[in-house]
């Protein structure tokens, strides 16, 4: 028995390492999402200039407490702080329009009247707390957000204990000497080396944190989990289908029905569209039921409704390029692939690697820069990102026609490769 187990085990191993594109695909996969998404995470974990979330601070601060806040946070860690761009100061309109133009995501800006507005605060009870603004992308994720945020606010507040406490231990030391008191020389450092507070008498925050976003995005409501996760996994299945549509053609190759389309009287550039087109319906459908999804199903479960943005019509754009991107890519597996499990391991590995660095799993701004650069190489990306110039960024077709006109170069080569390299035979 022992022998015969062995044989058949010889057998099999045999017809497993026969298709070699097969096998390569099935050993390449993992070790290639395990680089990908290793890097893509990097800067969820440990530390390093590679890591930290880059962040423009415009500090237009007149006082003291803006230059303490920028160096608190330029030591904190994990923030990439950048005060300049091309080696002048940033301005207000330079850092909005560096978010409009997508090459970064947030922005702190510091008032002019900040450290004022703190005098004011600390010392009458009538007047307001003082103002930090957050700039951010609307499609920044609040996994990302909320940590920028949380720090400034901690941070904003020490910056103005430090200014303000040694003014407010003066002024009740100067109080007790005019009423004949004394307070003895050790004290007096102690109480100025250790004193603090974290509110006005009042009880109010010395500083309070105000989210916004540049001023020529039109954001109608503020993004959450749903407008995030909607589109990126949208993306994800849709593009499973080259796979599918690879693995299709292959089969009619080895039944013998798709040399009966090559006979029929109409070039091989119709065949292959013809193959393509149902297969950019399904997608579309497929997109369809997924953000009805996101409209009908996820409320019912305590989730935010997806919203379609002011112009929904974009939507259907992107959809359409994305789909026929998505299929363009397998009609090129079809072409080079040799056998169905070949294609099989091949669709996956590449759904995957471009689905990670096109941001589907993680936001392309939080990975290496290097990451971010080859990222532009994926359909994922320039789709997710005209998916969101419509659901959060409120942008029309105008706006999106870049993207999806880079979709649809990559669609035409990728479909002109297919049908040059295709085996008719």
């Amino acid at each position: 028995m022992l022998r015969q187990i062995i044989a058949l085990t010889i057998k099999d191993l045999k017809v497993i390492f026969k298709d070699t594109g097969g096998v390569v695909a099935l050993f390449l996969m993992p070790a290639m999402f395990i680089i990908v998404m290793s890097n893509a995470l990097a800067g969820s974990f440990g530390s390093g200039n590679d890591q930290l979330i880059n962040v423009l601070v415009v500090n237009l601060d007149r006082g003291a407490t803006g230059v303490t806040l920028v160096a608190d946070l330029k030591a904190s860690g994990g923030i990439n702080v950048e005060t300049t761009w091309d080696n002048q100061p940033l301005t207000r309109a330079q850092a909005e329009q560096l978010i409009v133009d997508q090459k970064r995501n947030i922005a702190i800006v510091i008032p002019e009247d900040f450290s004022d507005a703190l005098q004011k605060v600390a010392f009458d009870k009538a007047a307001q707390s003082a103002q930090i603004e957050l700039v951010a992308d609307p499609a920044t994720s609040q996994q990302v957000l909320g940590p920028v945020k949380g720090a400034l606010a901690g941070l904003s507040q020490q910056a103005a204990f430090k200014d303000l406490l040694p003014q407010g231990i003066d002024l009740m030391l100067t109080a007790i000497d005019q009423n004949g008191g004394s307070v003895p020389a050790p004290m007096k450092a102690a109480l100025k080396d250790n004193g603090s507070f974290t509110a006005t008498g009042n009880g109010q925050s010395l500083v309070v944190i105000k989210e916004t976003q540049p001023a020529n995005m039109k954001i109608e409501q503020v993004p959450n989990t749903v407008q995030q996760n909607v589109p990126g996994w949208a993306l994800f299945g849709v593009f499973f289908i080259s796979g599918i549509l690879a693995q299709s053609i292959l089969e009619e190759k080895r039944t013998g029905a798709f040399r009966r389309l090559v006979a029929a009287p109409m070039s091989r550039a119709t065949v292959l569209l013809g193959k393509l087109l149902p297969h950019v319906i399904v997608n579309l459908i497929q997109i369809a039921i997924l953000f009805l999804v996101g409209y009908f199903v996820l409320p019912l479960t305590g989730l935010p409704r997806l919203e379609w943005g002011a112009h929904p019509e974009g939507l259907i754009l992107i959809s359409v390029c994305a789909s026929l991107t998505a299929n363009a890519l397998g009609l090129l597996l079809a072409a080079i692939g040799k056998s169905e499990q070949q294609v099989s391991g091949l669709s996956t590995l590449l759904v995957l690697t471009l689905a990670a660095i096109g941001g589907v799993m993680v936001p392309r701004f939080v990975m290496p820069q290097f990451m971010q650069t080859l990222g532009v190489i994926s359909p994922h990306a320039w789709a997710l990102n005209a998916y969101q110039d419509i659901l959060m960024r409120g942008y029309g077709i105008a706006e999106v026609l870049p993207e999806c006109a880079v979709l649809l170069a990559m669609a035409v080569v990728m479909f002109g490769v297919a049908v040059w390299k295709f085996k008719w035979d």
